[in-house]
């Protein structure tokens, strides 16, 4: 048998090549490398220098609770995912099932830190016999509903009359359909807290679709719960945020998207949900033709002849029932705001989140635009639910005041006789001794949006108070209903804090009964 030959025999050595010596690195190539991690590291910080990066802020804060799991071999929260980014990758999830809703609608506090923790039970403001006399099953509020939640909204100017009004004229059949429109960031990006007050209203006061929906959203976490929603990759988004388009045109929902020939969007109920009508929004940027398919059935087109930059929207009237409707650019090009899956009469709630929002960035919209919007689909309660991204912003509050002051005035033009409520920030945590406390900074913008609220006439809902206050985001964590990032809800979170809004909905509206009956005797 033949010895084995030494590889380095059977290859020559390259010129200057040390033949049988141990592998050594570069010092100039490591020394390259080193740099270059470097100046990549540097250049990761520098959005923290300036607020109008702070999209680009990719370091989140550090949290061990993850590790220490892992180390004690203890599960993590239910329904938490973790990920990369400091915002939770959310799934999307089917309606609730009328038992679900039954048992939140009699639900009270669900863990220790849990809402109204930390107060003691009380009855809602007034008596539920007001809303008998006014003739409809749908205005009875019952102290049962309402479990231990004492946070209500803050409405001394009484300036959610026209609101409460509204659903009392949809209740005794004087209007067909009341709509909310709720503004916000991560928290109601992947339409989960909203999902569970649209459900709860529609259940009592009757189900006018699901609402808006963008083409796409700026991330993965943008979601709508109970619809059929999908887009290919032929679209190109602006929006708000970054205020990336010249005409600054963005639309009801902040995101839209440009699309030529092949570009198409599909919206569709589900098969236990229903449709009477759909909705596109769209801006001209010249003749266009964009084809419809109806449950896999040829629709009615639309054509566009305008000259670009004129805004315009078509409706595709169903019989009432579960469909879907496709749409797909044929010919020119075109944005699209956004689509809409609407009913006849009942509650219509828009849920406009985006991850990494800050509602000052509206202002990086176009004023006419957004007024023309406003006016397609005038919202009767406006809600701006922002405040978790601002608290790393460096300003004043004499400066958010101010841009925020504008932004509401802006939102609420097309239609300034309906109600607005500025929905406080939920409770974020910050390491403090090894401890787990509110943040200085979400306490300091809760306190600015309060005033906000009584400067420009909104009501204003403190979700901080409904989660327990002072650190109750480290108890939210701990009890399963906040995520380890201290700043996010689980599910479990999301149907409490989505329950928390209605109900604080509820006891408006039957305080508004009771003063409206007052005033008839």
């Amino acid at each position: 048998m033949e010895p084995l030959h030494n590889l380095n025999e059977e290859f020559a050595a390259a010129p200057g090549e040390r033949v049988n010596a141990p592998q050594v690195v570069p010092k100039a190539a490591l020394l390259h490398l080193c740099v270059v991690a470097a100046v990549l590291g540097a250049a990761s910080l520098v959005p923290y220098a300036d607020a109008r990066l702070s999209d680009h802020r990719y370091w989140g804060r550090l949290d061990t609770a993850p590790l220490l799991r892992a180390l004690t071999l203890k599960a993590p929260p239910k329904d938490e995912v973790t990920t990369a980014a400091d915002t939770p990758r959310v799934t999307e999830e089917p309606d609730l099932a009328s038992a679900d809703l039954e048992k939140l609608e009699g639900l009270a506090a669900v863990t220790p830190g849990g809402p109204a923790a930390t107060a003691p039970k009380a009855k809602a403001p007034v008596t539920a016999a007001a809303a008998k006399a006014d003739g409809h099953a749908a205005l009875e509020v019952l102290d049962e509903s309402l479990g231990d939640q004492t946070v209500w909204i803050e409405d001394d100017k009484r300036v959610m009359a026209p609101f409460y009004q509204a659903l009392v004229d949809l209740a005794n059949g004087k209007r067909q359909t009341v709509r909310i429109a709720h503004y916000g960031d991560s928290h109601t990006a992947n339409d989960g807290l909203t999902h569970v007050t649209r459900q709860l209203l529609q259940r009592r006061f009757g189900d006018a679709g699901h609402g808006f929906a963008l083409v796409e959203g700026r991330t993965q976490w943008y979601k709508h719960q109970g619809v059929e929603r999908s887009a290919n990759d032929e679209w190109r988004t602006v929006n708000f945020l970054s205020g990336n388009a010249k005409d600054g045109a963005y639309g009801y929902g902040g995101v839209a998207a440009d699309g030529g020939p092949g570009a198409s969007f599909t919206l569709g109920t589900g098969a236990k949900r229903a449709a009477s009508r759909f909705v596109l929004y769209y801006r001209s940027q010249g003749r266009a033709t964009v084809s419809a398919t109806l449950d896999h059935v040829a629709a009615t087109s639309l054509n566009v002849h305008d000259a670009p930059g004129v805004d315009g929207e078509q409706v595709w009237q169903v019989p009432d029932g579960p469909h879907s409707l496709a749409w797909r650019v044929q010919a020119g090009h075109i944005r699209i705001f956004g689509g809409a899956v609407e009913r006849e009469r009942g509650i219509v709630y828009d849920s406009l989140g985006e991850v990494g929002a800050r509602g000052a960035r509206w202002l990086q919209a176009d004023a006419d635009n957004l007024r023309d919007q406003m006016r397609r689909r005038p919202p009767d309660l406006l809600i701006l639910n922002y405040g978790g991204n601002e608290r790393s912003d460096k300003v004043s509050e004499a400066r958010y005041l101010e841009r925020m002051g504008k932004v509401l005035s802006n939102l609420r033009a097309g239609h300034p006789n309906g109600a607005c409520l500025i929905l406080g920030p939920g409770d974020h945590g910050a390491k403090q001794g090894g401890k787990i406390v509110s943040d200085p900074d979400i306490i300091r913008i809760n306190g600015w949006q309060r005033t906000l609220a009584r400067q420009a006439g909104c009501g204003f809902f403190d979700a901080r108070e409904l989660m327990g206050g002072d650190g109750s985001m480290a108890r939210w964590v701990k009890n399963g209903l906040g995520w380890s990032d201290y700043s996010h809800f689980t599910v479990r979170g999301e149907q409490e804090m989505g329950l928390g809004i209605y109900r604080a909905i509820l006891v408006g509206l039957r305080s508004h009964l009771s003063r409206s009956i007052a005033a008839r005797k």
